[in-house]
């Protein structure tokens, strides 16, 4: 729910992933019944601000995400950016689906590397194209950063408290899913404050130290959400409300056609029983006409029991004029009103992934009748029923919610009870391996892996015809892939998948890195921290690059004969002036970036003139102590170590390990 002075726009699902103004995404979890690539690349691209093909060129992971195992995989090359994680063990898996719909997003300043900010999303529609175009959804968020923790008010610590449950719920559903790729990504900067997983794992740790409260968000991994329902309202005492919403993008089917669904009853008996309600309220519940199962049947049955069936409403305001949208959130919607006053007093809203049914709302986790569920309790800022000249658009209860009171439905209301839920079938297991490293062995391109189980399956090529086996992987005759698909049997069952192939610069799926002069690897190196711009070849207001630039300003005036060698000579200077700028926690990831962008320039015009001409090492200069930060200087620390090793492998990549460096007689 958000504001606009001028015109009220609630935001898309989508546009929640939007990275804060100077900030950028850094890392971030998600969980969820079901998700498609096309909104997983909408939201991707507006956490890191980087496009498609530029995510697919970086080949690092942005967003890891968790959902039931009867999802399709959704692959790098669907989704770049994104690590779809397959379930462990499916036998013991400790639910009948995975149904909670929550989302932690870290976010990093893109100049202040020590401030951040957490964004906690929880959702009642999936991550997909169908939530974003055709379904009627709610969204709820908070948002914390570091600078509140140096004066936390009443309401941070609330905050705080709403990150605490929501990792704890993210980080027990780790253990069931295989993040070997995920550890695998940081493997290299696993130990450096520069890991993106382990940073954001830090900032959640610290809201949770400072968390104070009983949170309002909450799971059903011990207790149904409707058991923990009214102690989640009840935070200040009882207030008895006259008024009840209630909607549900599914409802139970029923044995007897006539009979009322179970669930709203027991809602509105379980809300009476703690004082949360009055004795005879006005009881509102909002279906999809469409597909309503049960209620279909028993409009009459819920009426004898005070309960108005009505059509959920697609806001105009909201959606614009001829929208066509159908009911999916879950929400509860409770207040007291009078005749005489348009306020909403004492209001509250649960929204949250439980449909208003017994293995969503009723029932705690379990394999057999139990999804996993997660939703939250708040108390909205004033609200009024209607609008008026005194209230904003973004004020009235009927713009925030799927609710409306001109329509109803009857007896004579076409209704359609729609599909009863399908059980899925377990679509994505995690497989023995969980990727492959792309290397050269003996003058052969072979698809690497250590894996002891690889032994039980087959890497398939393009045609799909299983590659020959080697002692430590597959051979493979064809350009790099971003993807294989590997055939494995489990249980009696073939299975299959695909894995991605990492390169020797830890890119996963990453697109073939082109070759570039050293002119474009100034550029890329530049934009250190953030990754490299696929345009980074545009030219300065007066058409000379940094690199000239830079002669220019030192005064450089060489023949045309020495043009390579000062080419050369300004690249290295820029990198010296660049990296000793460069703070410890983002030194791994720098040390990286090196390798991978000289690596490009290994055969650009100015590298050869050195290797071939010259016969000289021009890296040499980058070893002395004045081009490395303070924490780097020397072998001796566990940074100038990872530096010295970085640079040997750029040596060897430019084929000048073995002549002698800059400034040494032959």
């Amino acid at each position: 729910m958000s504001r606009n002075k001028e015109i009220f726009r609630p935001l898309s699902l989508a546009q929640h992933f939007d990275a804060p103004e100077e900030y950028i995404g850094h890392f971030g979890w998600l969980c969820g019944y079901s998700a498609d690539a096309l909104f997983l690349n909408d939201a991707t691209e507006r956490f890191t601000r980087l496009t498609n093909a530029q995510r697919a060129h970086h080949g690092r992971v942005a967003l890891a995400i968790m959902l039931d195992p009867g999802n399709e995989q959704i692959g790098f090359r669907d989704a770049p950016g994104i690590l779809h994680l397959p379930i462990t063990d499916i036998a013991k898996k400790p639910f009948r689906l995975l149904h909670a719909k929550v989302a932690l997003l870290g976010f990093r300043h893109q100049e202040h590397h020590n401030r951040w900010q957490l964004r906690l999303l929880v959702s009642t529609g999936n991550w997909t194209r169908q939530t974003l175009e055709e379904s009627l959804d709610l969204v709820w968020r908070i948002d914390v950063d570091s600078e509140s923790l140096h004066s936390p008010e009443a309401n941070s610590q609330q905050d705080y408290a709403e990150i605490k449950a929501a990792w704890e719920l993210l980080a027990w559903m780790q253990e069931l899913f295989d993040t070997r790729l995920l550890n695998a990504a940081f493997t290299g900067h696993s130990k450096e404050a520069s890991n993106p997983l382990k940073q954001v794992r830090e900032w959640v740790n610290t809201c949770s130290q400072k968390a104070k409260g009983q949170p309002r968000v909450f799971d059903n991994r011990c207790k149904s959400l409707l058991c923990q329902l009214s102690k989640k309202i009840n935070t200040n005492g009882p207030v008895k409300r006259n008024y009840l919403a209630m909607g549900s993008g599914f409802y139970e089917t029923s044995a007897i056609a006539t009979k009322p669904p179970d669930v709203p009853i027991a809602i509105i008996d379980k809300l009476r029983e703690a004082g949360l309600l009055t004795a005879k309220p006005e009881v509102d519940l909002y279906v999809n006409p469409s597909a309503c199962q049960a209620i279909a049947t028993s409009v009459h049955s819920l009426k004898t029991c005070d309960i108005t069936v009505r059509p959920g409403p697609i806001s105009e305001i909201v959606f614009g004029a001829q929208a066509q949208r159908s009911l999916h959130a879950k929400f509860l919607f409770s207040a007291n009103y009078r005749n005489n006053s348009n306020a909403c007093t004492s209001a509250w809203v649960y929204l949250g992934s439980g449909n208003l049914t017994k293995p969503g709302l009723c029932n705690k986790m379990c394999p057999q009748a139990g999804n996993l569920e997660a939703g939250v309790v708040f108390t909205p800022n004033t609200l009024y029923w209607c609008k008026d000249k005194t209230n904003q658009d973004d004020r009235v209860v009927t713009n925030l919610l799927p609710i409306q009171w001109t329509k109803e439905i009857d007896d004579k209301t076409p209704l359609s009870a729609g599909s009863s839920m399908v059980e899925q079938e377990a679509a994505y297991v995690a497989p023995p391996v969980a990727w492959f490293v792309w290397r050269l062995v003996g003058g052969m391109h072979e698809l690497h892996t250590d894996k002891p189980r690889a032994t039980d399956i087959q890497a398939l090529d393009s045609t799909g015809v299983p590659c020959p086996k080697t002692s430590t992987g597959f051979q493979w005759y064809e350009e790099q892939p971003r993807e294989v698909r590997i055939r494995w049997k489990e249980n009696g069952r073939q299975r299959e998948c695909s894995i991605p192939v990492v390169d020797q610069y830890g890119r996963i799926a990453a697109t073939k890195l082109p070759a570039i002069d050293i002119d474009e690897a100034w550029w890329q190196l530049a934009s250190f921290p953030h990754p490299p711009n696929e345009d980074s070849d545009e030219d300065d207001d007066d058409g000379s690059t940094e690199i000239e630039s830079t002669g220019k300003a030192l005064g450089h005036s060489v023949p045309a004969t020495s043009y390579p060698i000062r080419r050369m000579m300004e690249l290295i200077e820029c990198i010296a002036s660049k990296q000793t700028e460069i703070l410890e926690m983002d030194w791994a990831l720098w040390c990286n970036r090196l390798e991978q962008t000289l690596g490009q320039a290994s055969d650009s015009a100015n590298v050869k003139y050195f290797r071939d001409e010259l016969k000289l090492n021009p890296l040499s200069p980058l070893r002395h102590s004045s081009f490395r930060p303070a924490f780097a200087e020397t072998s001796n620390t566990g940074p100038g170590k990872l530096y010295d090793d970085t640079l040997t492998r750029i040596k060897a990549s430019w084929r000048v390990d073995e002549l002698n460096p800059l400034g040494e007689s032959q």
